[in-house]
């Protein structure tokens, strides 16, 4: 009887990126996870590339137009506004002398 040659080309075992979805061979793959993981997550083994990709295919958000000063929602009002150059409240500044205390302890 003779025996039969299996020259075919057998395909390689191929896992998608979690990141940049692109399908490889395992063997340009690094696994993540293990025999005490569910599953394991493949990614890149060339992260630059991975990256590239990865960043691609986001989406780009549109320019927004400004919005006319019509349409824009309205500012709360402001309590009394601070001078900048006092650290003290304005409350605190508008009470007479005697009101005030200062804690020595």
């Amino acid at each position: 009887m003779a025996t039969q040659r299996d020259d075919r080309q057998r395909p390689l075992p191929s896992a998608q990126c979690s990141l940049c979805g692109i399908a490889l061979p395992t063997g340009l793959m690094v696994p993540d996870g293990g025999q005490a993981c569910a599953d394991i997550r493949w990614y890149c083994k060339d992260a630059k590339s991975c990256t590239e990709r990865w960043t691609a295919s986001l989406p780009r958000h549109a320019h927004i137009a400004p919005t006319p000063a019509s349409l824009a929602p309205a500012l709360a009002p402001m309590a009394a506004p601070m001078q900048a150059s006092s650290p003290v409240p304005a409350e605190v500044l508008s009470a007479p002398e005697e009101a005030w205390s200062i804690d020595s302890s």
